[in-house]
């Protein structure tokens, strides 16, 4: 069960509490007999649960053991309120905490702003931390071999909080099974995609603070360097910028998408479909027909066909020539 089919477990009920409580409203309150008999609970766990209820604000108690519901416009106005508060209190002791934490690495000595971490666990929980202290901005460039447990969860999380995640892949990260569909999930979770023939490292960066590059892209070693030191991250984050502006712009797999739009006289020429920017794009990376239809989940035969539609609508019969009349069009 998710949050959104019991959200009252944001303030503290539980999914069979909520239950009862909604029952109890539909009737305008009830007693201990009526939630044992409506949902199978014993004596003391009807009582207990409508007493909890009750100290929530949500039910008032009469002398006769009724329990009626009251305005939960109000009541859950003022549960939200109180959690809010017990939130702004946690915000607020991040400060002084992370200040301790602060102060230990540096009394330690253990973690200097600049270290090589090694081995799958380390760097992992590394990877972990880095993207969970985001707030504002997670930057990366990917690139095979893939060591690490796929991004999703952690990117769906950033950006749920607020932050901008952006990623360039090289080409060869479609070259196996599943990396479009993969890539399709985390692009529908807010990701912005990009694509580029190549990339010489992996690089994962958070708040142009703290930073993770690859010292090898060897399949057998996880090797990296982490880093906080100014200098190169405002290297590295030149670097990633340089690679954002000249890569093509990706959207994921979906639902087949709809026919185009025509032109109309004063309008110019249509917009692209996602597949046609897809292909453009895959196009500019170099990447070839087979890992294309593959990734597609069609034929090569089936792909061509496609290819051949998209050379006839810009007027072109190659890969170059498509470039440059998409160009042309501002499609890319």
């Amino acid at each position: 069960m998710t949050e959104t089919d019991a959200p009252l477990g944001l303030v503290g009920l539980d999914a069979g509490a909520e239950a009862v409580y909604r029952d109890l409203l539909a009737r305008g309150g009830g007693t201990v007999d009526d939630v044992t008999a409506g949902f199978g609970m014993g004596t003391g766990q009807a009582l207990a649960l409508l007493e909890r209820l009750h100290h929530s604000g949500l039910l008032s108690r009469r002398s006769s053991g009724e329990y009626l519901t009251v305005d939960p416009r109000h009541a859950l106005r003022a549960l939200v309120e109180a959690r809010e508060r017990q939130l702004a209190a946690v915000r607020e002791a991040t400060g002084p905490l992370g200040a301790i934490f602060d102060e230990a690495r540096r009394s330690s000595g253990i973690e200097p702003a600049t270290r090589t971490i090694s081995g799958p666990e380390e760097v992992g929980d590394c990877y972990y931390r880095l993207k969970q202290a985001a707030r504002y901005e997670i930057c990366a460039l990917d690139r095979p071999p893939f060591l690490l447990a796929p991004n999703g969860p952690l990117d769906e999380a950033a950006v749920r909080r607020g932050v901008r995640v952006r990623v360039v892949y090289a080409a060869a990260s479609f070259d196996e099974d599943g990396g479009w569909q993969e890539l399709g999930s985390l692009v529908s979770r807010g990701e912005e995609a990009r694509v580029v023939s190549a990339l010489p490292i992996k690089l994962a960066m958070a708040d142009r603070s703290a930073a993770m590059v690859s010292l090898s892209l060897g399949a057998d070693s996880t090797d990296c360097l982490y880093t906080e030191a100014p200098p190169l991250l405002e290297a590295l984050t030149e670097l990633f910028e340089r690679y954002w502006a000249g890569a093509a712009s990706l959207s994921g797999p979906g639902t087949p998408p709809p026919a185009p739009e025509p032109s109309t006289p004063g309008e110019g020429v249509r917009k692209p479909t996602d597949e046609e920017r897809n292909l453009l794009a895959l196009f500019a990376a170099g990447v070839k027909d087979d890992a294309i239809a593959r990734q597609f989940g069609v034929s090569t035969r089936t792909l061509r066909r496609r290819i051949q539609d998209l050379y006839t609508e810009l007027g072109t019969t190659n890969r170059f020539g498509a470039g440059v009349a998409a160009a042309r069009r501002d499609w890319v």
